[in-house]
């Protein structure tokens, strides 16, 4: 069998038996949290990270939209250098950080804290300083990177876009989203074309 062939299934097998492990690994108490804290702000829910991390957040963000949570992601050196002044007590901060006490996100705690701006932090480092600061701590029990280094983000990714997506088909499926509630904050692309044809 060729490597490169052998190595990309073997990375594949990984992220599927990770995804199984989730379900060991969260506990309905914490999911419960989760949904809560998501269902339950009446601001904005505003989700950052650096680097993989980042564009995690990114793409949480951007599907929280889409099942109209007021969701957006925030670029964290641009939030100290200003951008921290749209926060208030009624929002919901989401970090994302395998290692957690990376310098871009720490700096912000003390305004969250001055802010009174909740914290949920994602991470695999429950010592760490975002999770110190978190009301609720979300981790995804990675045991292995895909990378042969076991040192980037890629299992890790996985597992909390994976968790993130679940809890979006939660609240979904909560709120009786439709094909015209989604039409109607989807109408482009070939979402937006096949749903306007269902109409």
């Amino acid at each position: 069998m060729n490597p490169s062939w052998q190595q990309a299934t073997d990375v594949w097998r990984l992220y599927s038996e990770a995804l199984n492990a989730l379900e060991q690994h969260l506990t309905e108490p914490l999911w419960a949290a989760l949904l809560a804290e998501l269902r339950g702000c009446k601001g904005k829910i505003v989700v950052t990270g650096v680097g993989t991390s980042g564009i995690a957040a990114r793409k949480i963000a951007h599907m929280l939209a889409c099942v109209e949570r007021p969701a957006i992601y925030l670029n964290a050196t641009d939030a100290a250098h200003g951008d921290l002044g749209f926060l208030d007590g009624d929002d919901l901060m989401i970090m994302l950080s395998r290692g957690g006490n990376s310098d871009e996100l720490t700096r912000l705690l003390p305004a969250l804290a001055a802010k009174k701006v909740p914290l949920i932090s994602v991470t695999e480092n429950p010592a760490s300083a975002i999770a110190r600061a978190a009301r609720l701590v979300i981790s995804t029990g990675v045991q292995r990177e895909a990378d042969p280094l076991n040192m980037l983000a890629t299992t890790s990714i996985v597992l909390v876009l994976a968790i993130f997506d679940a809890a979006c088909a939660c609240l979904m499926s909560e709120s009786g989203y439709s094909h015209q509630t989604l039409l109607a904050v989807h109408p482009g692309g070939d979402v937006g074309l096949t749903l306007s044809q269902k109409k």
